[in-house]
């Protein structure tokens, strides 16, 4: 048996294969036998037909079939290891030549992982981390976290006077545009009057309004309203106050603190304020980090991308917004007509993103295989039993969940971060 091997653009592969005659008799026989061990010719017995009566009975192609796949399953595994090359995704099979008594030739195409020649990843590691900044809480932000905390928490007390700022408020909407309902602006509604939710110009005209009184306004919506088809357009309300609660924030002390966590105090609770904060704040600059050695990195680095890789991300990332068109009630041509795009325009869009995704990914497995950063089992089963920890039971993640994937998603994920640790560690 010989065989060449040929480099394609794109990390492609040609593998071309030559087995003797000689060598193809084995096979021959071999399929002849399975192939009639399958059928019944009067007068023979299963897998006794000699090959004249088995192309009288029409099944000389399957007898071809059988030995093409049979030698082809046998051979290329063994080529392949003994050359080191390892394929990714499907291998296509052409048949170049077969026939009893011959010489049989075929040929496969594959993608391979490219070879990645990376820049001084260190050096841009080290480079990028100079402008890292040090993380400062200033006193108004631990205070406007506690504000909001106050204000989730606060109690609901239904009074009857003028609507105010910060209350709660209850109303029905009516809603026109010219003569025209608006459905998505016409019902009930309950929120907090002055936290700026509705078109500019609507709390303003609602404060004060008693509670059962209706009041009628007109608003024009402005030029850069988010609902396009409404910008400019004058607009009809009548509104009708239903419900007015005023909400009483809870007093700062040691009771309260204590009722919404294990915080001893005050102090204590302003403590972990403040280090939450700071632990947010951190994560963000961290994350600005990477995204910079990962733009030094993809733009210092060249590699012949695999095409099924760029596809396979490509397709997931349609996938992933034809399911977000979906979950808005739309089919994905009313969402694009909507955004005003065109499918064969967001396809090339989502194409260069998954070129760069599937460039980071790779850029990212080099270093990990140089530097050896790979989780333990330890880590990988721990990681696991955390995420299927959130089905309630094994037995539900037992049906939700693929095992293999999974852990090949874990694995990524764990390596790609002990990655990132290393270079932030340089």
């Amino acid at each position: 048996m010989k065989h060449n091997l040929k480099k394609l653009p794109k990390s492609e592969m040609e593998l071309e294969v030559f087995v003797a005659a000689e060598e193809m008799e084995t096979f021959w026989k071999a399929a002849r036998r399975k192939v009639s061990e399958g059928i019944q010719v009067k007068g023979f017995r299963p897998g006794k037909a000699p090959s004249d009566v088995l192309a009288g009975a029409g099944v000389e192609e399957d007898v071809h079939n059988e030995t093409a796949n049979s030698v082809i399953n046998k051979t290329y595994p063994e080529i392949l290891e003994k050359e080191g090359i390892e394929p990714i995704g499907r291998v296509n099979a052409e048949i170049i030549k077969l026939a009893p008594g011959n010489e049989f030739v075929y040929k496969l195409k594959f993608f391979v992982l490219p070879e990645v020649n990376l820049p001084d990843y260190k050096k841009i590691a080290s480079d990028v981390l100079k402008n890292k900044k040090n993380q400062e809480i200033k006193k108004e932000e631990i205070d406007k976290a506690i504000d909001w905390l106050r204000k989730s928490r606060a109690e609901l007390v239904e009074v009857q006077r003028k609507a105010q700022k910060g209350d709660m408020v209850e109303i029905d909407i009516e809603s026109l545009a010219g003569d025209k309902k608006l459905e998505k602006a016409t019902g009930e509604e309950k929120f907090i009057l002055g936290e700026g939710n509705f078109l500019p110009g609507f709390e303003e005209a609602i404060e004060g309004l008693d509670v059962n009184s209706e009041k009628e306004f007109e608003i024009t919506a402005p030029a850069d309203y988010w609902d396009e088809s409404l910008r400019g357009k004058k607009l009809f309300f009548k509104v009708t106050m239903k419900k007015v609660n005023e909400r009483k924030l809870p007093e700062i002390n040691d009771e309260w603190v204590k009722k919404i966590g294990k915080f001893k105090d005050v102090k204590e609770f302003e403590k972990s304020i403040e280090e939450g904060i700071l632990a947010e704040k951190e994560i963000k600059e961290r994350d600005k980090m990477r995204v910079q050695m990962m733009d030094k990195l993809l733009a210092e680095t060249k590699i012949d991308l695999p095409e099924i890789l760029v596809e396979n991300e490509t397709h997931y990332r349609m996938h992933e917004l034809e399911h977000m068109a979906k979950d808005a009630g739309l089919s994905l041509d009313d969402y694009l007509t909507r955004a005003k795009k065109d499918k064969e325009s967001v396809e090339k869009e989502l194409r260069k993103e998954a070129e760069k995704t599937v460039n980071g990914m790779l850029i990212l497995k080099e270093i990990s295989k140089r530097e050896d950063c790979h989780p333990s089992d330890k880590e990988m089963e721990a990681a696991m039993a955390g995420f299927l920890a959130r089905f309630g039971s094994s037995k539900d993640a037992e049906k939700e969940i693929d095992r293999d994937a999974l852990w090949g998603y874990t694995e990524e994920r764990l390596t790609n971060e002990k990655v990132f640790q290393l270079l932030e560690s340089l």
